[in-house]
């Protein structure tokens, strides 16, 4: 088990609401026997946290920004970054892990999803993205101030860093109660670290079969340099070209959060392209470097690829579905996960199906609605509806999601109506509630499934 008194003296560089650090440590939690929740909150923070749910929306907003503010990182300090920092404290999550592996997945971070794919497999993952949450952001929600923030960090960075490219990532919407404050910096790998390919080697079994997971969502972005790009907006039911150029919704949207901004976002005299989007899009490099190892080293490789995100998400329940199958017995029922609320641990122990949506947009609802003829019948829902601080022109109101769900015996077990999404309690009682609905069942064997299992339901995806 990892030893949590050193796991918390760690220095942490990644965002608090970064993916990577809560699926190395989930999917560790898995694969030592020993589960770990998205958010480890001690008794006081709860008691804080309830007493904010007591409080107005806008009191609790400013409330959490200025802790955000408070824990975010220092850019002088985000200057010195040596990636190899960021790699030794994902790859600690699995010290406590025993054995070697059939299989390790390496790519995008794609939350739930990916969480369920690395749990249905028995494998770990390793992330190509790290996000940094710079203190300091753009109070007037305009672009210079996280510009100049985020690209004088970046330059640094890459400077003593040619294994990443970084990603200024402005999304004065979906993230808008928090940009005034933060500044997101995301790094991606575009090379194989000495860290990744040490773990692979030692945990890694001969013969064994790296895993690429390659997504290819993308987006508008502006070109600051060889290695350093700038992005507006993100994914969701707002389009790239709608952040750039604004729209009566934004305009509304801005108005209702006390912003003087109106119309879209860009930078003065340049011409975004499209390219990787920053939060699920892969970035190439990478994906060349495992290949090139793994013939080098006799190791298989594979890469699942999608253009949409929620490819994976479909995959993770099939996969789930697959395993089932193979033990002889049915699903207990399907969980709705949305973004960081997922339990790759709790969902096989309860024997249910997973659908990870990607945010509360409306998207993600189109989603649900075509997956939803997959949910098998007589068996119960439960649906996450999350938890955010953002209220947004895509956001799907709660009327919506009953409606997608219609027809179907389904509990709501995240934020609740009457407080969505801003229902801070939520963010934990949302797996507790969960784990009393749809207990623990009977192990049975097979408890993972074979890699060549996984890649033949590829084509129904």
């Amino acid at each position: 088990m990892v030893d949590r008194n050193k796991a918390m003296n760690r220095k942490t560089f990644e965002s608090a609401e970064s993916a990577s650090p809560m699926l190395t440590r989930l999917i560790a939690g898995v694969l030592s026997g020993h589960p770990e929740t998205v958010f480890n909150y001690n008794e006081f923070e709860k008691i804080g946290l309830a007493l904010l749910n007591r409080l107005p929306v806008s009191v609790a907003r400013a409330v959490v920004r200025l802790q955000f503010r408070r824990t975010a990182l220092s850019p002088l300090e985000a200057e010195k970054l040596q990636v190899e920092q960021l790699i030794a404290a994902r790859l600690a999550d699995y010290n406590g892990v025993d054995g070697t592996f059939d299989t390790i997945l390496v790519g995008c971070a794609m939350g739930g999803a990916t969480a369920h794919l690395a749990a249905v497999l028995g494998a770990p993952f390793l992330p190509q993205p790290f996000i940094l949450g710079l203190r300091g952001g753009s109070p007037e929600d305009e672009v210079p101030p996280h510009l100049a923030l985020t690209s004088r960090v970046a330059e640094r960075i890459l400077d003593r860093n040619p294994e990443v490219m970084a990603i200024g990532h402005f999304d004065p919407i979906h993230d808008g109660w928090l940009t005034r404050v933060v500044s997101h910096l995301r790094l991606k790998l575009i090379d194989l670290p000495r860290g990744y390919r040490v773990f692979l080697q030692n945990k890694l079994k001969l013969g064994g079969t790296i895993v690429y997971l390659d997504c290819g969502a993308r987006w508008l972005h502006y070109e600051l340099g060889s290695r350093h790009v700038y992005q507006i907006g993100g994914w969701g039911g707002i389009s790239p070209k709608e952040f750039i150029e604004g729209s009566e919704r934004i305009d509304h949207a801005l108005v209702e959060s006390g912003s003087k901004h109106r119309g879209g976002w860009g930078i003065l005299g340049q011409e975004p392209v499209e390219g990787p989007e920053s939060e699920w899009g892969s970035e190439p490099g990478l994906d060349q470097a495992l290949e090139v190892f793994a013939r080098e080293q006799g190791y298989g490789f594979e890469r699942i690829s999608f253009d949409d995100p929620q490819g994976f998400s479909r995959l993770a329940f099939l996969a789930h579905e697959e395993l089932y199958r193979r033990q002889d017995r049915e699903a207990e029922g399907v969980v709705v996960e949305t973004f960081t609320q997922h339990d790759p641990q709790l969902v096989l122990s309860a024997g249910l199906l997973p659908l990870w949506l990607i945010f509360n947009t409306t998207d993600s609802r189109e989603f649900l609605e075509t997956q939803s003829q997959f949910f098998p019948r007589g068996k119960p829902v439960y649906f996450s509806g999350l938890v955010t601080l953002s209220r947004t022109p895509d956001m799907v109101p709660w009327e919506g999601w009953a409606q997608a769900l219609e027809g179907f015996s389904w509990t709501s077990i995240g934020a609740r109506p009457s407080r969505y999404p801003e229902d801070l309690i939520s963010l934990w009682r949302w797996s507790e509630r969960l784990r009393d609905l749809a207990p623990p069942i009977e192990a049975v064997k097979p408890s993972t499934l074979p890699l060549s299992a996984l890649l033949d339901l590829i084509p129904q995806v």
